[in-house]
C-alpha cells in the first residue's frame, strides 16, 4: 500500500496548499532568528502542538536539516504514559521508496544500461509484458520514462479497494510483484494512452523494480546499495524489509498502526517490489534528500535535472520521476514525497531545508504532517539573508 485509497495527487495538493498558506517568515540577516537553539525549541514545540491536536496518534518522529543555523535536528513525541521513542527509530517509508528507484535507474541511464526511450516490452523482463497483453495494454508503446513520471496508463493495483480489502484480511499472506502485476490486470482497466495524462501508478514501479533487477542481475536490496551508494552517503539505517537483513545497531522498529492495527501484522510484501518496501529513519531519509540535491547521487549535475523534469501531462499535480515539486509563496519550489503511512520528506533547495517526519498512525495524524512541515519552512526561511 503505497498511496492513499484517494489519488495520491489529492496527498500532495494538501501539502501544497498548506504551504501556499504558510507565509513564509519574512527573510532575516542570520541573527537571533537564526539561532539554532531558538530553531530547535520552535520545532520542537510544534511538534508538541501537532501531538496535544491529534491525541489518538501515539507519537512522531521528525529530523530537520537547516545548514544556515547549523542545525541538524532529530525529535521524538509521543503520547503521554507510552514507551520511550528514540528519534532514530526505523519505520516503514512506502511511496517515498520511489525516489530511491527512480534515482537507480537514472543511475542505470548514466551507465548506458537503461534507456529512459525502451519500451517495457524491451526492457522489462519476462512474464510482465505478456501480462501487460493480457490486461488489454500495449508495453510496445510504453516507455520507461512513462513508467517513472506515472503516464503510461497502468492501473494502480495498491489503489485498488479491493487490493487494500485483501491486504487488510489476510495480512499475513506473503506476496510476489508477479502476483501483484496479475492483480492490477485483473481488477482495473488501463487508464488512457500511453503518454497522455497523470495516473499516478504502483504498477508501473513493480515493472522497474523487475527491470532493475533485470539489468543488474542483482536483488533490489544489492542494486540499490551498489547504484545509489548507501555505505558512502552514510544511510546506516535503511534496507529493504525481508529482503535483507537489518543493519547492525539499529533501534527498535517504531510501533506504526493504521487506524490502530499494528503494522507489524501485516507483510512487508505487501509493498516491497519497487514503489515501496524500505525501511529507514527520519534522520536517513533527511540525509538521503540532502544528497540527492546536493550532487552526491548522480554522475552528471544533468541527471538531477531529468529527474525532476515535471511533463507537461504532470503540470498540475507536479509529478517528476519518482518525486513531487511543491509551489512556495515566494521563491523556489520544495520537492517531496510522502508514503501510505504518513511519512514524508521534503526538501526546499531555495531555503537550504530537507526535514522528514512520520506519524506513528497516519490515520490519526490530522493535520500534522503540514503542520511540521510548515514549521520547517518557516525556520528555514527565517535563516535567508536578505536579498
Amino acid at each position: 500500500m503505497a498511496t492513499r485509497c484517494a489519488s495520491f495527487s489529492a496527498a500532495v495538493l494538501a501539502f501544497a496548499v498548506s504551504l501556499l498558506a504558510c507565509h513564509d517568515a519574512s527573510p532575516g540577516n542570520e541573527g537571533p532568528a537564526c539561532d539554532p537553539t531558538r530553531l530547535r525549541a520552535s520545532l520542537q514545540q510544534a511538534m508538541q502542538e501537532v501531538q496535544a491536536a491529534n491525541p489518538g496518534n501515539p507519537g512522531w518522529l521528525l529530523a530537520a536539516r537547516i545548514p544556515a543555523a547549523g542545525l541538524e535536528l532529530e525529535e521524538a513525541v509521543q503520547a503521554p504514559g507510552l514507551e520511550p521513542l528514540s528519534p532514530r527509530a526505523p519505520f516503514r517509508i512506502a511511496s517515498v521508496t520511489k525516489t530511491f528507484m527512480a534515482a537507480a535507474i537514472l543511475r542505470l541511464v548514466e551507465k548506458g544500461e537503461v534507456s529512459l526511450d525502451e519500451t517495457v516490452a524491451v526492457a522489462v523482463p519476462a512474464p510482465y509484458p505478456e501480462l501487460l497483453r493480457s490486461g488489454g495494454y500495449w508495453p510496445e508503446r510504453m516507455t520507461v520514462a512513462q513508467l517513472l513520471t506515472h503516464t503510461s496508463g497502468l492501473f494502480d493495483y495498491a489503489q485498488s479497494d479491493d487490493y487494500l480489502a485483501t491486504v487488510f484480511e489476510s495480512p499475513s499472506h506473503v506476496w510476489t510483484r508477479e502476483e501483484q502485476v496479475r492483480f492490477a490486470m485483473a481488477h482495473g482497466a488501463p487508464m488512457g494512452e500511453p503518454g497522455a495524462a497523470y495516473v499516478y501508478s504502483d504498477t508501473g514501479y513493480l515493472l522497474l523494480g523487475a527491470l532493475l533487477e533485470s539489468r543488474t542481475g542483482v536483488g533490489l536490496a544489492q542494486a540499490y546499495r551498489s547504484l545509489l551508494g548507501f555505505e558512502r552517503l552514510g544511510l546506516q539505517s535503511t534496507w529493504l524489509e525481508t529482503l535483507e537483513l537489518a543493519p547492525p545497531g539499529v533501534a527498535g522498529f517504531a510501533s506504526q498502526a493504521y487506524d490502530g492495527l499494528p503494522l507489524s501484522s501485516i507483510h512487508a510484501s505487501a509493498d516491497l517490489f519497487g514503489g515501496g518496501g524500505l525501511v529507514s529513519t527520519a534522520p536517513d531519509l533527511a540525509r538521503w534528500f540532502q544528497a540527492l540535491f546536493a550532487g552526491q547521487v548522480f554522475e552528471r549535475a544533468s541527471t538531477l535535472d531529468t529527474l525532476l523534469h515535471v511533463p507537461a501531462t504532470n503540470e498540475a499535480d507536479g509529478a517528476a520521476m519518482g518525486i513531487f515539486r511543491v509551489p512556495r509563496t515566494s521563491g523556489g519550489p520544495c520537492w517531496l514525497h510522502e508514503g501510505f503511512w504518513g511519512a514524508v520528506v521534503m526538501t526546499c533547495p531555495e531555503l537550504k531545508l530537507t526535514v522528514a517526519v512520520t506519524p506513528l498512525d497516519v490515520s490519526h495524524q490530522g493535520d500534522g504532517g503540514p503542520a511540521l512541515l510548515r514549521a520547517a519552512v518557516q525556520a528555514a526561511a527565517s535563516c535567508l539573508s536578505p536579498r
